[in-house]
């Protein structure tokens, strides 16, 4: 009868194991998500910056072309561009 109860013993110690190593997985998951979440938000965080350097480099151009530029239809390109998207946020406010 001591055979039946060492294989008793042995099973719950079996599920005492299992159910730490359950509990661990369980902790190194959410610690994994919870670096998932903060790497996301890092990366919108750099993606919106780096739109915002795009933009502004965009204006230094324009603001380069404007001023130092010895290509006249360069300027003229930019300042035609400039008043089409007038044109255009004009007409959208009219309608």
């Amino acid at each position: 009868m001591t055979k039946p109860i060492e294989s008793l013993d042995l099973l719950e110690l079996n599920i005492k194991k299992l159910k730490d190593l359950v509990n661990e997985l369980k902790l190194k998951n959410s610690k994994i998500n919870s670096d998932l979440i903060l790497k996301d938000n890092l990366l919108i965080k750099q993606t919106n910056d780096l739109k915002e350097w795009k933009e502004k480099y965009k204006s230094l151009k324009i603001a380069n072309t404007f001023l130092g530029s010895n290509d006249k239809s360069l300027t003229k390109l930019k300042i035609n561009n400039m008043i089409n998207e007038l044109d255009k946020c004009i007409m959208n406010l009219s309608s």
